[in-house]
Formats: structure tokens, sequence, C-alpha cells
């Protein structure tokens, strides 16, 4: 039953609804899980969300929550199955405490509140606006990055950073940066992406950033940040690597990436993890596929044009190859999420007059189908890789 007063200090509590059940013994967390075309599935964007519906008394740990999976964004088909069980994971970690609406509950390891309360045991301040209570600076740090490179010049960048304890270790450990603040937070997005995920320009493939791009991870940061909580121990064994960023240096961690890029070029060194190649100009494709760096996909550089001159403060190219100087503002990849940052990402595409889709995944059989022309003898299963020619091949016909 629900229990309302008319005032902090109102001892004549209300009651109202059916009664309290005997509740669900010898559980820890009950989750509830939708699928209902809701308001929020209109978004085109949002495939699934998720929220902790209930939190214990004594140590506000999340005992029960909510996921909705909005069935107009599913697909059941073979090349899909990754993503969906991924969604799956990503949406229940929301509810167990990956959640900007948690931050102001999580605990140190002796059990003590990170943020200070009230008398009535709860944080101390109501963010009205968002909907939710304000962290201390113990557990999140807004840091203001003074030297952040556009190409209209420095300019100061805020970043939001995750600085608990295990996070900042595991993003040191991570970058091999050792002075590093902590894990950046998603800054782009609004409500229910901002805060809520790790930043996608550090963290690309990390399966708790904000959108989904190319095979998912779930690595020791994510592991630690629930750790951090103070309401669970990880068993760092079952993380899964995460490459993008790895050992990349603080410049990598701290610096936008078009000061990577414009750094790496003048030395002539490798973009990677980023490119410059534009994919298409809006009328034509122009980059050309290779493979990722695991050697699991082909890949195209996302680099696009947009219709409207990009944010200030990710315009990341001062100049392009077959593009003129002024209109290089309008030029970004095509996660937004990203800080507009162009890397190399995995693609689908469907055959001329058919409904048949295939992505660029080397493990699904699926995606090579016997009747299709296979003049350069591609193998596509779970036990091929992706290598780059050495040269380009010519495909003729004889007779």
């Amino acid at each position: 039953q629900c229990r309302y007063c008319t005032s902090p200090e109102s001892r004549n509590c209300g009651i109202t609804g059916p009664p309290d059940g005997i509740g669900v013994p010898n559980t820890d967390f009950l989750l509830y899980v939708s699928a209902v075309l809701s308001e929020r599935c209109k978004n085109i964007d949002t495939v699934a969300y998720a929220a902790h519906c209930q939190q214990e008394a004594d140590l506000d740990r999340p005992i029960a929550g909510h996921v909705n999976l909005c069935p107009n964004a599913l697909s059941t088909a073979s090349h899909d199955r990754e993503v969906l069980l991924s969604t799956v994971k990503h949406e229940i970690l929301h509810a167990l405490g990956f959640s900007a609406g948690l931050y102001a509950f999580f605990r140190d390891d002796n059990g003590n509140p990170r943020t200070q309360r009230n008398r009535y045991n709860k944080p101390i301040s109501l963010n009205k606006e968002r909907g939710y209570y304000n962290w201390d600076s113990s557990t999140i740090q807004t840091i203001i990055r003074n030297d952040w490179w556009t190409a209209e010049g420095m300019i100061p960048h805020p970043v939001h950073i995750m600085v608990t304890q295990r996070v900042k270790q595991e993003a040191r450990r991570h970058f091999n940066c050792s002075d590093l603040e902590g894990a950046e937070l998603e800054n782009q997005g609004g409500d229910g992406t901002a805060f809520t995920h790790w930043e996608k320009r550090l963290f690309e493939n990390e399966a708790m950033t904000g959108t989904h791009t190319q095979n998912p991870v779930y690595s020791r940061l994510t592991f630690a940040l629930l750790e951090d909580s103070g309401w669970y121990k990880a068993n760092y064994s079952a993380a899964e690597e995460l490459h993008w960023g790895h050992h990349l240096g603080c410049e990598f961690a701290r610096k936008s990436c078009g000061e990577w890029i414009r750094n790496r070029q003048e030395k002539d060194f490798l973009l990677a993890p980023f490119c410059d190649e534009i994919k298409h100009d809006g009328k034509r494709s122009l980059a050309t596929a290779r493979c990722t760096a695991q050697r699991d996909s082909l890949a195209l550089c996302n680099l696009i044009p947009y219709q409207n001159p990009l944010p200030t403060e990710y315009r990341n190219f001062a100049s392009l190859n077959g593009v003129e100087d002024e209109s290089a503002i309008y030029y970004g990849g095509s996660v937004e999420l990203a800080d507009y940052c162009p890397y190399n990402q995995e693609f689908e595409w469907k055959a001329p007059n058919s409904s048949q889709r295939r992505d660029s995944r080397c493990e699904l059989d699926g995606n090579f189908t016997p009747n299709q022309a296979n003049s350069i003898m591609e193998v596509y299963g779970n036990q091929s890789k992706c290598f780059d020619l050495a040269t380009f091949w010519t495909e003729r016909k004889c007779g």
C-alpha cells in the first residue's frame, strides 16, 4: 500500500491502494519486463528504457526495477540477436544502479552514504528540473577542460566525471594515464542519456554508452561503477575486453578528437581510432571499406556532411580533403553522442529489389548466401576474420 502525508512533519499519514501482498521470498531483485508501445517508444531513437521502482530502507539498494522493450524497434532476425541481448543487459544495469537517479544513493565500502543526507536520511538536494537528487563531488565532478581544441580555436569545455575509487582506478589503467580524474560520463542526449552512460567519444563500443553502434562489450569499467555503488561485489573475470582507447594515454582521454586527429596528421601517424575519410557527400559513396582493428568486420569511416554547421565545441576539422575549408564545419561523425568524432564503423546494406539485409560482421554465416557472386572467395562464419588486400582486384568475365 502507499502512504501519503500532507507535510514532512505530519504524523497522520493516509493509506491508499490494495493491501500489501506477501512479497516474493528469497529474492534480491524483482524485475518487471514489458513490451508496450508507450509514448517514449514513439521516439525513433528509443529501443528500450528502464528504471528502478523501489529501494530497500537501510542501504538504498534497488530491489525492484522495470524494463520496457519497444516492440516497434525490436528485431528477431539472426543478425540482430547480439544487439537484442545486449539491449536487455544494458537496461537491467540501469535498473540495478547505472542511473543518474541512483548516484546520490551510492555508498562507500563501509556502507556510509557518499552524498550528504538530511534528517530524513535522504540526499539533501533535489534537482527538481531533472527529477532526481544531486550527488556530492565524491561521486561525480564537473571539470572544465580549458584547452579544448576546435576548428575555431581553444574553448572551455565542461565534462562530467565519475570519480569513485574503482572507476578512477580502471579508467587510469585502461588509458594508461596515471593522474586521470576518473571516467567521463555522456554530456549529450538530454535526460535519459546524459549522465546515465559512458562518454561515447572515449568508450565507443562499451555497452553502457548511450547508443549501440557495434560489437558491444561490458568492460571492467562498468563492473567498477556497480561495485562502487556499495551494493554489489563484481566478478571481474566475467568482464569483456574493451579495445577502444586502450593505452592511448592522457592526451586521448582529455583532449578533443579534433586535436588528436590534427596532432596525428602533423606527425604522419595513424589516426586510429578516429578517421578522416568522407563516407559520402550526400550524393555518392566515397569511403573505402577496411577491416576493423580486431579484424572481426568490414567498416567504413562514418564522416558525413550535416545540413547545419556543427556546434562550435564539436567542430573537429579546419580542413578536409576534397572539401572547401569554409564547408568543413558541416562535417562530423554520424554518431552525435561521440562528439561528432568520425571513426570506422560496421555497416549493413540491402541488395537491390530485395528485403534481405546483410551486415559486415565476419562471424555471421548469414552474411553470405550461396547464390551470390563470390568473386573474392569470401567465407563468413564463427572462424572468419577480415584481411586487407594489398592491391585492388579486377573482376573479369571470360567468353
